[in-house]
């Protein structure tokens, strides 16, 4: 084999395991998730929010983690915690009509309950608006 096609031999090998690798980060994130949610199902709370912190580890940006994670802060009554997971959530995907109403209930737990209502009523409009979007698709310019 000639010095250039090792060469390129190790260039290829190396795109390769790099394409591998970046293919296993994503699979871990979203197992992370999965898992958290399996955990969940099965009672083990403090499981599921260890799961949900490994995929926000993995990936800041997981609003399906955040919101998981909010999710467990609920039923464990750490509110602060919730809300500010469900906030995070938000503000990563502002369509997520489940994280916002997630938020409102955890208001109503903190006694909030204007604030609950508010965001109740914005869960209802963006599930609207998404639906409404599904039936008919978007609109055009």
């Amino acid at each position: 084999m000639t010095p250039t096609a090792r060469k390129l031999l190790k260039i290829g090998l190396l795109i390769f395991l790099c394409t591998i690798l970046a293919q296993c980060k994503d699979r871990q994130e979203k197992d992370f998730v999965q898992e958290g949610i399996e955990r969940t199902r099965q009672e083990d709370y403090s499981g599921a929010a260890q799961s949900f912190l490994k995929a926000i580890e993995k990936n800041p940006r997981n609003s399906k983690a955040h919101y998981g994670l909010g999710g467990i802060y609920n039923f464990q009554n750490k509110l602060d915690q919730a809300a500010q997971a469900f906030n995070t959530a938000i503000e990563l995907d502002p369509t997520d009509y489940d994280a916002i109403y997630s938020l409102g209930y955890t208001y109503e737990l903190m006694g909030r309950k204007k604030e609950a209502e508010e965001k109740y009523q914005r869960a209802r409009e963006m599930k609207s608006r998404m639906q409404s979007l599904l039936e008919t698709g978007p609109k055009p310019h």
